[in-house]
């Protein structure tokens, strides 16, 4: 996914509230631009979203604005108060780790599937290594919001490569619960390099190879999840 940065302002909504429901385009981009700041931690974990608040910060009607907050709760990334509205939705322990142990698999099967598919992709396969550079470039210029984009631009287009698309749906729904969690947490070297390792077995075709170096690397970004967020040692 390349680096999606939306300015504040996403468009006026033109018409009165009270006329006919706002269109799909519109509830997404509201949608897409709730998500983007809850990524960049602009609205903080925690935070209460005051629908009122949103709308004028968006420049757009409460009715889009409304409708995409409640997607946002079924994404998971914001939950529902008590009593009224909504907030940021915090990342304990538990919500990291059944994000891995449902990502853990279908990262591996997209791997494998990558790589049987690439040699006929070849466009694919070099969007995918665009990724690789696109990471390693941020990392030199300590942009972390840009490389955040980057690893999570190349899980998403191995995905891609696989040419499965009942998977891409399923790893759609996990998209911005991941790209969270990477900027939430340290991104060691070894895990760019091991990147490039699974890379360099998609492009080779090895399909078991690419599965093995993706499990390597999705339990060694589990453990450093963890490390970041919760101090865990013992792992």
């Amino acid at each position: 996914m390349a680096e999606s940065r939306k300015t504040d302002s996403v468009g006026t909504e033109g018409g009165a509230e009270g006329g006919a429901r706002p269109s799909a385009s519109l509830s997404a981009r509201a949608r897409e631009a709730v998500r983007q700041r809850i990524v960049d931690r602009r609205y903080a974990q925690g935070a209460r979203l005051v629908e009122r608040e949103v709308a004028e910060e968006l420049g757009m009607s409460r009715v889009p604005v409304r409708e995409a907050l409640r997607a946002l709760v079924a994404e998971g990334l914001l939950e529902l108060l008590p009593h009224s509205g909504v907030r940021v939705r915090r990342l304990e322990r538990t919500d990291v780790e059944h994000l891995y142990e449902v990502w853990e698999p279908l990262a591996v099967q997209a791997s494998r599937l990558a790589a049987r598919a690439a040699a006929g992709d070849p466009e694919g396969l070099a969007a995918l290594e665009s990724t690789l550079r696109q990471a390693e470039q941020a990392a030199a210029e300590d942009a972390g919001a840009r490389e955040v984009a980057a690893h999570t631009a190349f899980h998403e287009g191995v995905v891609a490569l696989s040419g499965n698309p009942l998977l891409a749906r399923t790893m759609e729904q996990l998209s911005w619960q991941l790209q969270l969690l990477f900027g939430m947490r340290e991104e060691p070297a070894h895990m760019r390099a091991q990147h490039a390792d699974m890379f360099r077995h998609i492009a080779l075709g090895d399909a078991e190879a690419a599965a093995a170096s993706t499990l390597l690397h999705v339990r060694d970004s589990r453990t450093v999840a963890l490390r970041s967020l919760f101090g865990d040692t013992a792992l």
